[in-house]
């Protein structure tokens, strides 16, 4: 299939409207560097997006990864409406918190008890005032290319060479406390720990970072070396958790943490995020000494949303994580046969249902290959499947749900093939 030339004519027309009151045209900076342009999201069904010009497109974006059900499952859907019949009730007790927490605490591994807030970045925050306040210590192990939320104490070490700040505007020394070291080494973290340390934080699968798994036995040792120091051992389970299994990383790995922080697929496409961890770690806020806060926190639509869309794995995992786990290990093994058909330098990663492709080199195994891959050229041809009605992530990433099907992955298959040829070509 053609690029269609007039079909992101629409989307720049309301991009020009946008950029005279939303900043950057858009609520989150990358939503605005999409190629050619950033679609106009005016409808969507199941794995289906449609723009405000009426193209459909098949989604791999997934929400940045939240929607593993989908972009409307009846479940989450109904049980949306069915509560707010019942009032927005916004900053209300109700009785949803403690049924999505025993709901929590049933299937990840690491829950005892909870504590709910609106966002990844927030969880992120409360975790490490937790750990603080259990320990007594302040100093937190942080590694490189491992994302945590982008607030200015732990939005650091994003990108190859760079320890600093992610992005302008950060106050540098928020980041005093952190020690920062490569993933995967653990002479360095042995040598790094310290008396006053209070956690050690990480993806335990490090989809953010080009969808690495650990070394074999890296994890481990580090829940060897916490442990044995007392130090709190924070799993960054925002992406993974009830993505990659039921139980998250943890489960797939069988290395319990101390405290987990989750969000994203959890609500199923409404804003939410928690903290669960051991009573012994959670219980500087679950006897009231540590203030936790927020208007939003527990708010009941998102609530229900995170109790249909677990209870529904919870039913189904058996059957849902081994179906998008394959149709994902297929489309990886596809794309990585079609990139060499066609002589395209392309890297193909895959955690589970999440998908990496990087152009400009052909393996990306350790975040130090990163500095290595063409993101650039990789959001262009990222663009290449846009034009032909395939979204993903701009800068490569890829995410499977349980709304995707056989159909689906042959269209993905059949567009990926014709947009290696288009690279190809260019590259003469």
């Amino acid at each position: 299939m053609e690029p269609d030339a007039d079909r992101f004519a629409k989307a720049n027309e309301y991009r020009a409207r946008a950029m005279k009151t939303v900043s950057f045209g858009v609520s989150s900076t990358p939503r605005g560097r999409q190629q050619p342009a950033p679609i106009v999201a005016d409808f969507a069904r199941g794995a289906h997006v449609w723009d405000n010009a009426g193209n459909r497109y098949i989604d791999y974006s997934a929400g940045y990864g939240p929607l593993i059900l989908g972009h409307s499952p009846a479940c989450v859907i109904d049980a949306v409406k069915a509560e707010l019949d019942r009032g927005l009730r916004t900053a209300s007790v109700h009785a949803g918190e403690a049924a999505l927490a025993e709901l929590v605490c049933e299937t990840l591994p690491s829950a005892q008890k909870c504590a709910f807030v609106s966002s990844g970045s927030e969880a992120i925050q409360l975790a490490l005032r937790v750990a603080r306040a259990a320990t007594g210590r302040t100093r937190i192990v942080k590694f490189r290319g491992h994302y945590h939320g982008w607030l200015d104490t732990i939005h650091a070490a994003g990108s190859v060479g760079n320890d600093g700040p992610s992005t302008i505007g950060q106050d540098p020394a928020a980041l005093e406390s952190l020690t920062i070291i490569d993933w995967g080494d653990i002479d360095a973290l042995r040598t790094a720990l310290t008396a006053e340390h209070a956690a050690v934080i990480l993806e335990p699968i490090a989809v953010n970072g080009g969808c690495f798994m650990p070394r074999e036995g890296f994890i481990e040792e580090v829940r060897r070396l916490t442990a044995e120091r007392g130090i709190a051992l924070i799993f960054d389970e925002v992406i993974t958790g009830y993505r990659l299994s039921l139980g998250g990383a943890q489960a797939v790995l069988g290395v319990t943490p101390d405290i987990s922080v989750i969000g994203k697929a959890m609500g199923a496409g409404l804003p939410i995020g928690a903290v669960v961890g051991s009573d012994a770690f959670m219980e500087p806020v679950s006897t009231g000494r540590l203030l936790h806060r927020g208007t939003f926190n527990g708010n009941p639509l998102s609530v229900a949303a995170s109790i249909a869309c677990i209870s529904h794995l919870s039913d189904n995992a058996g059957e849902i994580y081994p179906r998008i786990d394959a149709m994902t290990a297929q489309l990886q093994e596809y794309v990585r046969q079609s990139a060499a058909r066609h002589g395209v330098a392309c890297a193909v990663n895959r955690t589970g249902s999440a998908m990496q492709i990087a152009l400009g080199l052909t393996e990306m195994t350790t975040f130090a290959d990163t500095a290595k891959a063409d993101f650039a050229r990789t959001q262009r041809f990222a663009g290449k499947l846009l034009s032909r009605g395939i979204q993903i992530i701009g800068r490569g990433l890829l995410y499977m749900t349980d709304a995707h099907g056989d159909d689906d992955i042959a269209e993905t298959m059949s567009v990926f093939d014709e947009a290696f040829a288009q690279e190809a070509a260019e590259q003469g």
